[in-house]
């Protein structure tokens, strides 16, 4: 006869609370059922498990073996359900991460630090890559999320914005554009420029919204990234268009910026490949810096 797990654990309460009366109070069962469960366990058993003596309920030496099994199974047991929970949780979980270097400082890091920091035991792999780099590398399962400026002219991949960030025109607090609120590409004209390269999407961007007004802008030197462009300007060379995401905070940052006229923005999102069954941490990453990263 198979045992019933109702059977075991009316065996536990008896054994543990040293009564039928008791341990039917604390399965919240009559005393007649309790002594049912232990009667047809003792049966399924071939054993006897209590004996009295003196009116005192008392265990047999083989319920004494047999609890010491039941204790050591049902401590496998919390095992198995601690471990579900931990995965539950993605304490047992792993992300390879790609990102630009653009967005390799700043919130989105500290949003995936606060992640982590949720679930203790999460491993996470962080690369930064370039731009296409990354969607290859995405793209033949490599890496199972990567951070960069949309969009990204693959197909084949999931594509999930996270927020836009607007493009700001930076200059040298000492610089050119102290006595305006806003820039347009008339007031750049002729300016010296700090431009970023062509690989990434805020270069053909503001390609067109200087296009757009018939204004050719004066390029003096180009740089990979937003921290480096910066950077120079802050020396005094010139201006610089980068987004807003790259712009230092501090107001003592040796810089200042001021929005583009008309406004231009662009997006900053994941890209995930396509599987048959998505990565639970990463969902929930994903989900995670939608909410609590922001412009």
């Amino acid at each position: 006869m198979a045992l019933k797990p109702r059977q075991i654990e009316a065996f536990r309460a008896v054994m543990r609370e040293g009564s039928m009366v008791r341990a039917s109070a604390v399965m919240a069962i009559t005393q007649p059922a309790i002594s049912y469960l232990i009667n047809s366990l003792e049966t399924a058993v071939g054993f006897t498990l209590f004996s009295r003596q003196g009116g005192k309920l008392s265990a047999t030496p083989e319920a004494l073996q047999f609890m010491a099994e039941v204790e050591r199974l049902y401590d496998g047991l919390d095992r198995i359900q601690e471990i579900a929970r931990q995965i539950a949780n993605y304490e047992r979980a792993a992300i390879r991460i790609l990102i630009t270097s653009a967005f390799s400082a700043g919130r989105i890091v500290n949003g995936i630090g606060q992640f982590a920091a949720k679930h203790p035991g999460l491993k996470l792999d962080i690369d930064v890559e370039q731009r296409m780099n990354i969607m290859h590398r995405i793209n033949s399962g490599q890496a199972d999320l990567g951070i960069l400026s949309l969009p990204t002219g693959m197909d084949g991949l999931i594509v999930t914005k996270l927020f836009s960030t607007e493009l700001l025109c930076v200059s040298s607090t000492k610089g050119l554009l102290e006595d305006q609120d806003s820039v347009t590409p008339q007031s750049l004209e002729n300016l010296p420029m700090v431009a970023l390269k062509s690989g990434g999407l805020i270069r053909p961007k503001i390609e067109d919204w200087f296009n757009e007004a018939g204004v050719k802008p004066n390029y003096v030197i180009e740089v990979g990234d937003a921290g480096t462009a910066i950077e120079l300007v802050k020396g005094g060379l010139g201006v610089t268009i980068v987004s807003s995401f790259s712009f230092p905070e501090q107001k003592d940052s040796g810089a200042i910026a001021l929005p583009l006229e008309p406004p231009q923005f662009i997006d900053i999102g994941v890209l995930l490949p396509i599987t048959q069954h998505p990565n639970r941490a990463v969902q929930s990453l994903v989900e995670f810096l939608q909410k609590n990263t922001w412009s």
